[in-house]
């Protein structure tokens, strides 16, 4: 069998970060899972597994579920399987509950429930969420015969204390399930198989924040009783990306501009400007005051989609000068230097960054999360 599964596209999420770009990026995202239906179609995927987290919330989904459900109704030779997650849970505000359902699509209740399609020598399991939290329960034992087992569960592996419907190992392995189409976690796992259950998390397929960088997709390929052989399928609209800019060489605002856009187009691509960037300008220029951060800010802002500046740049230090203070961070100077002076090629660097960090912390600019 053909399958795709996808997850946690979070349909209708504020993006408050976005400010006035907010609003179109909803219609963006809704957007994604059109393309996912029209990579069913392309792939001629027979079973398309969404594990939870469709709908940011059952509020946001009253605007778009009725375009979800017609992309659904409009892929009609893929049957999409679903249960709920945590965010739009199968309550009484649900759109599944009160909107007419596309034949091709079967939504899992609250208690585990078996859906059986014969022609296919297919069976499926899933619970859905009822509430934004949800208890392990064990599911009743799938039947091992000839027909392929898929099971569906919005889960958190391998965190015993998590409210969000945690599974262990042991469980996976008992399960019964060829495949074991997991969501709730954002970063996409490789396919792995624990016993005779292949498994995996495929990441949400498009980034709603520079925690969620880089590529997003879907998992599409064959599923059989044999084995299981799934590739990544790219399918967002935007990338977000976080990058680091060295400006020791730059001389002036243009210099600045010129280094970044370059270094976007080698690193993106020609349509680099479609993307969403976090830019961290780092290094010490010859003349800090030669580069104004708000035009540059200004500059790119016209010639990209959305980008945000973190400004590290810092001061030409005199080294040498500084290690001699009679000071704390003078002494803390003087004996990296020492370190990097002796140090091999290859721990030259790490010293070096240790360095500089040491000398932001000195000055407080140190975030618990820096990298």
């Amino acid at each position: 069998m053909k399958l795709l599964h996808t997850a946690d596209l979070h349909i209708g999420a504020e993006l408050s970060y976005l400010d006035n770009l907010a609003e179109s990026r909803k219609y963006e995202v809704l957007q994604v899972f059109r393309n996912i239906c029209g990579l069913c179609k392309k792939e001629n995927v027979e079973f398309c597994l969404i594990a939870g987290d469709l709908f940011d919330s059952n509020a946001a989904a009253a605007t778009f579920a009725e375009p979800v459900l017609r992309y659904i109704a409009e892929t009609k030779d893929t049957h999409f399987l679903y249960v709920a997650g945590n965010h739009d849970p199968l309550d009484s505000a649900s759109p599944f509950k009160s909107l007419e359902l596309p034949e091709n699509l079967t939504v899992f209740g609250e208690e585990y429930e078996t859906a059986e399609f014969p022609e296919f020598k297919v069976r499926a399991m899933g619970r859905s969420f009822s509430h934004s939290s949800m208890e392990f329960v064990v599911p009743p034992a799938m039947p091992q015969d000839n027909f392929i087992n898929l099971m569906l569960l919005h889960a958190d592996f391998g965190a015993p204390g998590s409210r969000y419907n945690p599974i262990t190992t042991d469980f996976v392995k008992d399960c019964g399930a060829d495949y074991l189409a997991l969501g709730h976690i954002h970063k996409r796992t490789a396919v792995e198989q624990i016993g005779n259950t292949h498994l995996s998390y495929c990441g949400c397929p498009e980034g709603q924040g520079f925690d969620e960088a880089g590529e997003k997709g879907v998992y599409v390929g064959i599923l059989n009783k044999d084995g299981c052989r799934l590739h990544f399928a790219p399918c967002s609209n935007r990338l977000h990306i976080s990058e680091k800019f060295d400006l020791s060489d730059a001389k002036s605002t243009d210099d600045a501009e010129r280094i970044i856009l370059d270094a976007l187009l080698f690193e993106c691509g020609e349509h680099y400007d479609r993307n969403l960037y976090k830019i961290i300008l780092t290094g010490s220029p010859e003349n800090l005051h030669d580069i104004n951060i708000p035009e540059l800010l200004s500059r790119l802002k016209a010639k990209l989609y959305f980008v945000k500046v973190k400004n590290r740049l810092k001061p030409r230090l005199d080294l040498e000068l500084l290690s001699k203070e009679i000071s704390l961070k003078g002494l803390f100077v003087n004996r990296m230097l020492d370190k990097i002076k002796t140090a091999d090629e290859g721990d030259k660097k790490k010293f070096i960054d240790a360095l500089y960090l040491g000398l932001d912390a000195f000055d407080g600019e140190v975030a618990y999360d820096e990298d």
